[in-house]
């Protein structure tokens, strides 16, 4: 099930709120007060009580299940007038294992209280076979930790008890054979502890001793859960909270994501959430967070609530905002961000860089989790872009900097010299998109958005993007002759020793001389005979590269992509990119792996062996040297 469109009125603050949507990451922005939480209980409330809902929605099936329950692929909710389809599917919502097809809401009151353990004996009925209705995820997010935790250990206490009668009744199966039958319910929990907090582990527990959760970081003594920060406590709950139904197939509202949390693990709760239940959930995440803004910005499902529109729509999409304005909103909410990120910060350099930011962050999050993606936009030169680093290194102190381009532009050598300084990488290929043309996952991209048969074969995916690259030979050669014009081109800045010794005659002099002498060796550089040298050569590294799979490093994969998506799929770029992201680094790391060796890298250096550090001293956390 996913909500595609919504419709509020007259829930003060708000007086209009209606926003299309068929993304499976939906943010609703705004200040304190303007609303965001009534949005999310008006949409909660239709849910706890369809037959008079608050809220307009448009429901799509993802499950043949809910086709048949309504009857259809779509399900229309009309404010304040019953819904009897949605009545009758809710009310299958119960007593299950598994948690599918249903709303999730998660509060902002996530007050970390002690927990009162409950008397149960060895013999306990499984939680998972006593009542249980869709409501219970509408309740209070702490009234359901409380029970949560002691549901686990009853898990725990009844698979004891299984594995003990099938021993029992078994007699010639092995202690093996119960343990494959009756995997440790605690597990998942363990594992989904060590992904949000690297570093830290949690213990296996005891029903016979039920006691607050216990966690080790690296070879500590056991911890209990209250030491962990405030903000360590939350993801963790909301996570857990989600393990335990598995969730699928439904909507998840999250008011305040960014509560109490670092931004980096704001990203880290986000990104494991979306793959819950192999990505066929929905998250709604009600915040006023600048970094959730601005790292989802591109995906064009960041939603503005605007109480000082009056009369009108009150819902605005930012990426429909004017040029200027979506500038100025990317800039401020990356910077306002910035200040609070920590010490581990990877720039991303390149004309989509913010575009690029969500595949970067998703990627970082395998091999460097505790660094922070931060685009810079574009720069003329590489020059340039060392100039911020090395002011942004002087002016915070105690950072780790790091930063990755593209390739346009660059020479092999050029790029040589630069990468001798560890904390500076050009991508392999030329693009990021060129990282997005992996034929497996555009397969499961393809299914993800439910297309046909035709657009979900791999075979005529791969031999799709070889007639789009096959007919982009000589957009490929501007491309990359351009990129290569715009790096030799740029003028170098002229210096002037004392200058304050000089009239203004003997400056201009000066200024006019070193860019005179500039010109001329940019004249030098790309003359006629230079250029016509230069188009040939790209010409014929890109036809041979076509006879080979080589043609995915070498042409502009941003051409590729592009039209292989409006073309092809003829879905938005913007949704195709955040898709193939989470299934990728789902699925198929692989398609990301010269990327994750770059992240690899940067965490080396970040965090060097203990003989790593001995050799290289204390050495300095600013790339001064990029």
């Amino acid at each position: 099930m996913r909500i595609d469109q919504i419709s509020v009125r007259a829930i003060p603050p708000i007086k209009l709120f209606e926003i299309q949507t068929t993304s499976n990451v939906v943010v609703i922005a705004g200040a304190n007060g303007s609303g965001k939480t009534r949005l999310k209980e008006a949409i909660a409330n239709s849910f706890r009580q369809p037959q008079t809902p608050q809220a307009a929605i448009s429901l799509t099936a993802t499950r043949e299940e809910e086709e048949r329950a309504w009857g259809s692929k779509t399900l229309q909710v009309q404010a304040k007038e019953n819904c009897q389809p949605l009545r009758d599917y809710l009310a299958t919502r119960t007593r299950s294992k598994a948690y599918t097809g249903t709303v999730i809401q998660i509060d902002s009151n996530r007050a970390v209280t002690p927990v009162k353990f409950e008397q149960f004996t060895l013999a306990t009925v499984d939680p998972d076979d006593e009542d249980f209705n869709y409501s219970w995820y509408l309740s209070p997010f702490t009234n359901r930790w409380q029970q949560l935790v002691n549901k686990v250990y009853k898990k725990v206490a009844n698979r004891d008890q299984k594995i003990a009668t099938f021993i029992k009744e078994n007699p010639e199966k092995t202690g093996a054979d119960a343990l494959t039958k009756y995997p440790d319910p605690f597990a998942p929990y363990q594992a989904m502890f060590e992904r949000l907090l690297p570093g830290k582990t949690l213990e296996p527990i005891d029903p016979k001793a039920p006691k607050e959760f216990h966690y080790r970081v690296r070879n500590s003594g056991p911890m209990p859960f209250g030491t962990l920060s405030s903000g360590e406590q939350e993801v963790v709950k909301v996570a857990f909270d989600l393990v335990w139904k598995r969730i699928t197939h439904s909507v998840i509202m999250i008011d305040e994501p960014e509560l109490h949390l670092h931004p980096t693990l704001t990203f880290r709760l986000i990104e494991t959430l979306k793959e819950f239940g192999g990505g066929t959930n929905q998250l709604f995440l009600f915040t006023h967070s600048s970094d959730l803004i601005s790292t989802y910005y591109a995906t064009g499902n960041v939603f503005f609530v605007d109480t000082s529109n009056e009369g009108q729509n009150q819902a605005h999409k930012l990426s429909g905002l004017s040029a200027a304005h979506a500038s100025v909103t990317r800039a401020a909410s990356s910077n306002l961000g910035m200040f609070a990120v920590g010490k581990r910060l990877i720039f991303i350099e390149g004309k989509e860089a913010s575009v690029d930011r969500l595949v970067y962050h998703k990627v970082a999050q395998s091999a460097f989790p505790d660094s922070y993606v931060l685009p810079i936009g574009s720069v003329d030169n590489v020059m340039a872009l060392r100039n911020v680093v090395d002011e942004i290194a002087t002016a915070i102190f105690g950072i780790d900097l790091f930063l990755i381009r593209d390739r346009d532009g660059l020479p092999d050598q050029l790029i040589t010299t630069l990468e001798q300084n560890q904390r500076f990488r050009c991508l392999p290929r030329r693009h990021i998109e060129n990282y997005l043309l992996d034929e497996d996952v555009l397969s499961e991209v393809a299914g993800a958005f439910y297309l046909g048969a035709d657009k979900r074969d791999p075979a005529n995916i791969r031999s799709e993007l070889e007639r789009i690259a096959s007919g982009a030979v000589m957009s490929s050669v501007l491309w990359n002759v351009r990129e290569t014009i715009r790096v030799l081109g740029a003028v170098d800045q002229p210096t002037v020793r004392d200058v304050d010794t000089q009239t203004p005659d003997q400056l201009a002099d000066g200024i006019s001389n070193q860019v005179s002498q500039s010109i001329a060796g940019i004249s030098d550089a790309l003359g006629d005979d230079q250029i016509r040298s230069m188009v040939a050569s790209e010409h014929a590294t890109i036809v041979t590269s076509l006879q080979s799979s080589r043609w995915i490093q070498v042409l502009p994969g941003k051409i590729i992509f592009a039209r292989f998506c409006g073309e092809f799929l003829k879905v938005e770029a913007a949704r195709v990119r955040e898709a193939y992201a989470d299934i990728a680094m789902r699925q198929k790391p692989t398609a990301f792996g010269d990327i994750i060796e770059i992240m690899a890298l940067f965490k080396q250096i970040a965090e060097p062996s203990p003989e790593t550090h001995a050799e290289e001293g204390t050495g300095t956390t600013a790339a001064a040297a990029v």
